[in-house]
């Protein structure tokens, strides 16, 4: 009878790691999800941010290409 007492604690001793295992699993993968989301829309942050800095620089090009066309069209 005692060994079978034993056999119970070591089981549930085992139980009680596999449980502590799956929900450290879990723990970790709920707090990535967070962090990749975070990640995602810091990138699209900067791809945005990238693209209005491009507009507002191929405008300021325009202005000056438009500016020295004009020039020309005078001069000449």
């Amino acid at each position: 009878m005692h060994g079978l007492m034993s056999y119970r604690r070591f089981g549930r001793a085992l139980s009680l790691r596999s449980d502590q295992t799956l929900v450290r699993a879990r723990s970790l993968r709920s707090d990535r999800a967070p962090a990749r989301a975070r990640s995602l829309r810091s990138d699209r942050a900067e791809w945005t941010f990238g693209r209005y800095v491009a507009t507002e620089l191929w405008l300021e090009l325009g202005r000056y290409v438009a500016t020295e066309r004009s020039t020309c069209l005078v001069a000449a």
